[in-house]
């Protein structure tokens, strides 16, 4: 019972700091004039996936379990696309992938790509230099590739862009910004340690409760972000922070092997992680697809996309599967 009473409380806190974090970072980002689809790709998408990222720390460093970890980082992946059609549910102007940038798309693609490369760490043995996997490097270096795609396409996009400066002073923004980081560090690591005490108490197993639970729990910071920016009419700014998490959340997994001192990290969890990291990219391809194709298409359920359905039905069958 304490354990799911900790869960219960570092869960709260990492949301409502996760929720305070992206607030402050974006008054930021508006502050220095990095513009709206920066902020969602790189600063926002940074500070929503500060839960995955420590929670995910926690798991190999504190109980010793990297199968949490890779279920948080691809379970996580698979909820921010899910979001996708909950905001499509909610929002009622028109097609809700018309607006992304182009900024916002390659953000999309390198996130699957990414993916991608990852899944080669469970079938593929990688040399390794000292504890730590080539592939970590590899992952590293198509991480900064996309941030420095994302950051080109964007500067063009500024130039076009219009909205208005926070009341916030910077200085204000900066301190309340470094306070929610620092419960989000204390959170999250009671977050991975009552995640494992769960899994064993429920047993359900550390690769679902880290690609069901925890995933859930560290994602919703983006997804109360995105459904203020959706609110107040920033789909753009939404969607961007949503592939932007995903790119980010793959960096998760070379600063895992970094401190996973045992070996490459990959050599210690299980290939059921496959089957997460697949419905991820399923889901990506899909909300790519939406934005390539439903601006042109008359075909909705409602006033949802078929796009945002064929979401929710994948992601149905994904629970369905992890549930059995």
């Amino acid at each position: 019972m304490v354990y799911f009473l900790l869960f219960f409380i570092s869960a709260v806190l990492v949301i409502v700091s996760g929720i305070k974090l992206s607030e402050y970072g974006d008054v930021i980002a508006l502050k220095t004039k990095l513009g709206h689809s920066f902020v969602g790709i790189t600063m926002l998408a940074l500070f929503t996936s500060l839960p995955e990222l420590i929670s995910s720390i926690g798991a190999v460093t504190v109980v010793d379990a990297p199968d949490l970890a890779f279920g948080n980082v691809y379970g996580s992946n698979v909820f921010n696309i899910f979001v996708i059609f909950i905001l499509d549910f909610v929002f009622r102007r028109g097609s809700f992938f018309k607006d992304v940038s182009m900024s916002n798309t390659i953000s999309g693609v390198y996130g699957l790509l990414i993916m991608v490369v990852t899944f080669t760490g469970f079938v593929i043995g990688f040399p390794v230099i000292g504890w730590i996997s080539l592939l970590s490097i590899l992952t590293v270096f198509v991480f900064f590739i996309s941030l420095y795609n994302a950051y080109k396409s964007s500067a063009i996009e500024l130039l076009l862009e219009e909205g208005s400066v926070s009341e916030i002073p910077l200085n204000k923004a900066l301190y309340m910004f470094l306070l929610n980081a620092t419960i989000i560090v204390f959170a999250g690591l009671l977050l991975s340690k009552s995640a494992d005490q769960v899994a064993i108490i429920t047993g359900l197993g550390q690769s679902v409760v880290g690609a069901l639970l925890l995933a859930l729990v560290t994602s919703l910071p983006e997804l109360a972000s995105c459904y203020g920016a959706v609110k107040v009419g920033a789909t753009n700014m939404a969607i961007g922070n949503l592939f932007g998490s995903n790119v980010f959340n793959m960096f998760i997994i070379p600063v895992v092997d970094i401190f996973y001192f045992k070996g490459s990290v990959f050599e210690f969890v299980e290939p059921a992680h496959l089957f997460t990291g697949l419905i991820a990219c399923i889901m990506s391809l899909i909300a790519l697809l939406g934005i390539k194709q439903d601006k042109f298409s008359k075909f909705r359920v409602g006033h949802l996309s078929v796009y945002s359905v064929y979401i929710l039905a994948v992601y149905i069958v994904y629970l369905f599967v992890t549930l059995n």
